[in-house]
Formats: C-alpha cells, sequence, structure tokens
C-alpha cells in the first residue's frame, strides 16, 4: 500500500508544470524469445518444452527537476508488460522501478520506493546471459526487487561510490516473523564504469544481511581490452530462514566467468557457472518439488554460449545455448536453446 501511494506522489510530481519543463524521458523494452527447455528448471515460467518467454518487457517514464542550485528531485516510474506464456493471470502490467528520489550536488542521493537494491546493482553487466534463460540467479540468490525500500548513494568520488539499501522492517516482516533476528539491510562500494563508457575497468563488493532470506557477499569484476570484455562474479550465500527445508544446510559459494567479443554489428557470448550453496533459482525449484526429500544440497554447474546482432540501434536478434547440471538430482537437468528479439525505444 505504501509503494502505490508513493507512486501516486510520483505520478503528480510527474504531472506537475514544474517537472514537464525540466528533463524526462518516456522508454520502454519489448524482448520476447523462443525457448525450448528439457526440464523446465531453468526457465522463466519453469516449464518445459517450446515456450514463448518474456524478458522482462517494460515501459516507464523518468525525468528530474532542479530545485535549488544544489538540490534536485529525481523520479522512475515504470511497469512490465505481460504478454508471454510465463505471465500469470489476465494482468497485463506487473511491478517494476518505481520511486522518488532527492540529489544534493555534494552528498549524494536518497530515493524512496520499489528500487533495485545495492546487492543486486553491484553485479554489473560481468553476467553474459543477464535477462535471459541462463542468467546468473539460476545459481545463487540476491537478485530480488523490493518494494518499500530506501536507497542510498554518495556522489563518485575518483570513480568510487558507495551505497546502501534498507528494507523497510514493518512492510518487510511479519509481527511474528521468526525472521526478524536476522537483518534487512544491504551496502555496497563500487569503483568504474560498469558500461566501459569512461573505463575500463569495473570493481565492485557488496553485503547483504538477511534480504532474499540470505547473508552474503558479492564481489565483481570486469575488464575491456579492445573489443573483449571479461567478467567474473564471486558469491558467498548463507540461507537464514528457518522456515525453508534444509536451511541449514544451504550455504556455499557460487561464480560465474563470462567474455564478450564485439565484431561490428555482432556480439559473441560465452559463460560458465557453478554453486553449491543451494540458495539459487533451480535449487529452490529442487526443494519445491521434493520438498524433504531433498535430502542433499543441489551442486548446480552451468555452461552457456550466446550471440546478439544489431539490425539497427534500437532493435536486435538474441540466442542462447547451454546447459544446467543439477549434480544430484538429474531429473532438473536443463539444456536450453533460445532465440529472441528484442527493440528498445
Amino acid at each position: 500500500m505504501k509503494t502505490m501511494k508513493l507512486a501516486l506522489v510520483a505520478v503528480a510530481v510527474l504531472t506537475s508544470p514544474s517537472v514537464m519543463a525540466d528533463a524526462y524521458k518516456f522508454y520502454g523494452r519489448i524482448d520476447y524469445s523462443i525457448t525450448n527447455s528439457d526440464s523446465g528448471s531453468a526457465t522463466h515460467n519453469g516449464k518445459s518444452g517450446t515456450v514463448l518467454e518474456n524478458n522482462w518487457s517494460r515501459l516507464g517514464i523518468k525525468g528530474d527537476a532542479a530545485l535549488t542550485e544544489d538540490f534536485s528531485v529525481f523520479y522512475q516510474i515504470e511497469v512490465g508488460v505481460n504478454g508471454a506464456s510465463q505471465d500469470k493471470g489476465s494482468n497485463p502490467f506487473s511491478a517494476r522501478p518505481t520511486f522518488l528520489g532527492i540529489k544534493h550536488s555534494a552528498y549524494g542521493q536518497l530515493a524512496a520506493g520499489r528500487i533495485d537494491p545495492v546487492f543486486k546493482m553491484a553485479k554489473g553487466t560481468a553476467d553474459a546471459m543477464d535477462m535471459y534463460s541462463m542468467k546468473h540467479d539460476r545459481l545463487f540468490a540476491g537478485d530480488k526487487r523490493w518494494g518499500d525500500s530506501l536507497l542510498y548513494r554518495t556522489q563518485t568520488w575518483n570513480n568510487i561510490q558507495f551505497g546502501a539499501s534498507y528494507i523497510m522492517e514493518d512492510n518487510y516482516y511479519a509481527e511474528d516473523d521468526i525472521r526478524r533476528d536476522n537483518g534487512n539491510y544491504q551496502v555496497a562500494v563500487t569503483y568504474g564504469d560498469k558500461h566501459f563508457k569512461s573505463s575500463d575497468l569495473y570493481l565492485a563488493a557488496a553485503y547483504t544481511d538477511g534480504v532474499e532470506d540470505i547473508k552474503g557477499v558479492r564481489a565483481v569484476a570486469q575488464y575491456k581490452a579492445g573489443n573483449l570484455m571479461l567478467g567474473t562474479i564471486y558469491q558467498s550465500s548463507e540461507l537464514v530462514n528457518p522456515n525453508k527445508t534444509n536451511w541449514e544446510q544451504r550455504d556455499g559459494d557460487g561464480f560465474i566467468i563470462s567474455a564478450k567479443y564485439q565484431i561490428d554489428k555482432l556480439l559473441l557470448k560465452v559463460q560458465y557457472g557453478q554453486d553449491d550453496s543451494g540458495t539459487g533459482k533451480i535449487a529452490g525449484r529442487v526443494y519445491d518439488a521434493l520438498g524433504e526429500a531433498a535430502t542433499d544440497v543441489p551442486e548446480v554447474s552451468q555452461w552457456a554460449v550466446g550471440a546478439e546482432y544489431r539490425l539497427s540501434k534500437s532493435t536486435r536478434i538474441h540466442t542462447e545455448i547451454g546447459q544446467f547440471d543439477v549434480k544430484q538430482y538429474s531429473d532438473f537437468d536443463d539444456t536450453i536453446a533460445s532465440i529472441g528479439f528484442r527493440i528498445d525505444f
């Protein structure tokens, strides 16, 4: 409810003549894939066979408005546009980043609403398969977006920036929730530029305490040398929710390593990863299906190759092929072959 109220406030700000006179942008993305999956362990909707996948298509508007010489407000209102086979119910829209914030020229920015937290965003662009069925969250957790949250970021000093996310406790935990003994915050520090626009190196370190039911550390490194882009994510995760199956055993480490190579309009991608923490999406599907019968923590590994070809500045076709191996539960092994089309505007 508080997030809805914030969205209404953001709409009021957006429609204010003083705000509309400053910079704002309407934007969107439509991205659909035809995907074939052996078991459904890795697809967005958990279904096997040939499915149409919606890769987080969205519509939004964002902008900012000066208040004084040093202060400005900024906002973003974004919704998911649903239309593929994994979309549930008849609602054509779903929640995505919607927030309102204030920024100071020296002291940084503070935003409130539904925001991508700092642990998630520390990943940069190191995941070559991000947005698709081969992405890193199949291996380890920590990428969920939360409503009723606060996010603070400092200004960038010598390419270094600090950030912190806080999930409002009265909305995150029920009054009698045993998880109240855990935290509900994240912190991160980054160096450089994850999109390689101003530097060829990006580094990040992040910590999450209790958010998404894990305590975890994430370290990220990216490097660009000419047309070659290298990336890696390491994560140590510990499940801290006693209500989940075998929670005390679900503690371990995971990583991905990736490489991308640009040849004119063609981008080639390759990725390998593994995780033994039992906290990622595929491990979660094992526990959901087997319950207490899943006595061993799933060890999941992945390889993937892919390519993107730009038809124009705003449109591209993409393909991904790869495999997930679930060591103790072969019924959940999954081979993915996907081809998709994306347009940004």
